[in-house]
């Protein structure tokens, strides 16, 4: 088996010792994020470079995490009448990677399109993990489809 990191990924280790080790895991039934942190505590460990040991500056990034984890969850009503609510805000980056607000990214143009180019990113990559799926054959034709009208 060959393990690579997805496009755009920014780790550092090895894919293919990371995904040797993942099977390892899975194998005796105790892949989990706790468990992989653990088997690479000790230096000489194929991760342990991944992962941010000093804990003044992990306890930061978690929180950092946390503070992600709120805006992605924030969502707004758009209109008035009960309508669903939508996501609040997105990470797009225009200038430079930001949240923005989804009624500011409708106003201007140019966040609609860089929202519009992440929605096809993640739905491209939405297709690459189910693309096995026979039931979604007519999604993935109409996610195309769309591609080709935009370009």
């Amino acid at each position: 088996m060959v393990y690579k990191f997805k496009t755009g990924s920014r780790l550092k280790a090895d894919a293919q010792k990371a995904g040797e080790q993942c099977a390892a895991l899975e194998a005796e039934g105790r892949l989990t994020a706790a468990e992989l942190v653990e088997e690479n505590r000790p230096k000489d460990a194929p991760l342990h470079g991944s992962f941010e040991w000093r804990d003044k500056v992990a306890g930061q990034l978690w929180r950092e995490h946390q503070a992600r984890h709120i805006i992605n969850s924030l969502e707004v009503v758009m209109e008035e009448g009960g309508a669903e609510p939508v996501r609040a805000y997105f990470n797009i980056t225009v200038r430079d990677p930001n949240y923005y607000h989804v009624q500011t990214i409708l106003r201007e143009q140019s966040m609609t399109d860089a929202m519009l180019l992440t929605a096809l990113r993640e739905l491209k990559a939405l297709e690459r993990k189910y693309a096995q799926l026979e039931a979604l054959a007519d999604v993935w034709a109409a996610l195309r489809s769309v591609k080709e009208e935009i370009a």
